[in-house]
């Protein structure tokens, strides 16, 4: 199936993060990363499955932006993360 892909002014579409939940989910993200302790795991409860990627990509933005590599897994509806030891 090709692409459909048309022109649009500038004022037509939806600015990027209109609603800003994103945003706020990843600086919230940050802060519980950044006050996450030695030997701690992380655990985010997505709710349901379709979330479980959305804030797995969530974890790896706020990693970089934080320059703190994280290595992250999930089960069920649950998503944990960790602080990586010695980088790769």
């Amino acid at each position: 199936m090709p692409l459909k892909i048309t022109h649009r002014r500038e004022d037509e579409v939806p600015s990027p993060a209109a609603d800003g939940t994103a945003n706020e989910e990843l600086h919230q993200l940050k802060v519980e990363m950044s006050k996450l302790a030695a030997g701690m795991v992380l655990e985010v409860d997505t709710g349901n499955s379709k979330s479980i990627r959305g804030t797995k990509g969530l974890i790896t933005r706020a990693s970089r932006q934080l320059g703190r590599p994280f290595v992250h897994w999930h089960q069920g509806t649950k998503v944990f993360a960790k602080p990586v030891d010695t980088p790769k």
